[in-house]
C-alpha cells in the first residue's frame, strides 16, 4: 500500500494514473477470486495443496518483480491475478477458519485474525514507507524473496497435506 504509490510516481511514465489502475486491478482481482472461491467446486487434497504452493509462490514473485517493472500494463496484470488469487485463498482460509472454531471461541479468532491482519498494518507501512525513501526496489524485493522462502519451507511440511485437505472439506465438517 505503501510502496504502489512511490512506485506509479516514481518509475511508472503515468504517474496517479498508473496508481488508480495498479489498486483497481488488485481490488478488481480480489472481486472475482472471492466469486470464484464461492461458485467454483473445491479441488481435491493433492490439488488444493499445489494450489497453495503455486499461489504462495506467485504472490512472491509478483510482490518481487514490482520494483523491477517499468510498464503499468505488466504490473496491471500482475496485479490483477495477484488478487485473484488473495480473494480465492482468503475466502478458504477464512472458512476454513470459521468452520473450525468452537462458536463460543469464534468472536475472539475473528478479533485475532483481524488484529494480526489490519492491526498490524500500520506498523507495516511504517517500515515500507521508511525503506522506500531509501531503496525502492527493496521495498518490493525483500518481501518477495521472504514470501518465496517461507513458501518453500511450508512446500515440505508434512502439516500441509492435512491442511490442504482440510480445506478441501470445510463445508462438510462446518
Amino acid at each position: 500500500m505503501v510502496g504502489i504509490p512511490v512506485l506509479a510516481s516514481e518509475r511508472l511514465p503515468e504517474g496517479a494514473t498508473a496508481f488508480g489502475l495498479l489498486m483497481s486491478a488488485f481490488a478488481g482481482g480480489n472481486f472475482f477470486g472471492y466469486l470464484f472461491a464461492g461458485s467454483l467446486p473445491r479441488p481435491d487434497a493433492s490439488r488444493m495443496r499445489w494450489i497453495m504452493i503455486l499461489l504462495f509462490a506467485w504472490f512472491g514473485v509478483v510482490i518481487g518483480s514490482l520494483g523491477f517493472i517499468p510498464y503499468t500494463w505488466v504490473d496491471f496484470g500482475l496485479l490483477l491475478l495477484l488478487g485473484l488469487g488473495n480473494g480465492y485463498s482468503a475466502v478458504l482460509s477464512i472458512t476454513w477458519i470459521q468452520t473450525r472454531t468452537p462458536k463460543e471461541m469464534l468472536g475472539r479468532m475473528m478479533a485475532l485474525l483481524m488484529l494480526s491482519s489490519t492491526g498490524l498494518f500500520p506498523i507495516s507501512q511504517a517500515i515500507a514507507g521508511a525503506l522506500s525513501k531509501w531503496n525502492l526496489t527493496l521495498v518490493f524485493a525483500l518481501p518477495g524473496v521472504l514470501v518465496l522462502l517461507m513458501t518453500m519451507w511450508i512446500a515440505f511440511q508434512s502439516e500441509l497435506k492435512v491442511f490442504s485437505a482440510s480445506l478441501t472439506h470445510a463445508e462438510a465438517e462446518g
